[in-house]
């Protein structure tokens, strides 16, 4: 069984996909993370030598090529192309949506590529321009109490 978590940067696919993973047994995959381990350079390094585009179409490899079952944490963009929309949809998907705050709060020390090149308000544009995006891809939406809302969708899927 592959579930996709999708959400904005810092609305914590990475942190409930491993939790999730450890509580029902299953197996973990961050697309962000092996990126980074089959490329040998940190994602700020592709954005840098190599542009948003070459790092989404990596991203976008990885989604539609992988094997691999389990908890999978998407990156914040995954979304942006239509081809890996089209897949998500197709595919158990759970968006997790905090507030914008906490999204906000999470990010704005951190050195993400699109942290460092935005303010704050382009940042707050570019998640209201992907929300609809994420939206569409969404099998389910979880926006407060997101451990019992994950725990819920997934004993429909896994008896635990």
């Amino acid at each position: 069984m592959k579930t996709y978590l999708i959400g904005f940067m810092g609305s914590g696919k990475t942190f409930w996909a491993k939790k999730l993973s450890e509580k029902l047994s299953l197996g973990y995959f961050d697309i962000d993370e092996e990126i980074e381990q089959s490329s040998e350079l940190k994602i700020n390094d592709i954005f840098s030598h190599y542009g948003e585009k070459h790092f989404r179409n990596l991203e976008s490899k990885l989604l539609l090529n992988s094997s691999f079952d389990g908890i999978i944490a998407t990156g914040g963009g995954i979304i942006e192309l239509s081809q890996n929309r089209k897949f998500l949809k197709n595919n158990i998907t759970i968006w997790i949506n905090p507030d914008w705050e906490i999204i906000y709060n999470r990010i704005k020390k951190s050195d993400r590529p699109l942290v460092k090149q935005l303010s704050e308000h382009e940042l707050h544009l570019l998640w209201e321009k992907r929300k609809p995006l994420y939206k569409e891809c969404a099998s389910y939406v979880i926006s407060h109490d997101i451990e019992n809302g994950l725990e819920r969708i997934l004993s429909q899927y896994l008896d635990f």
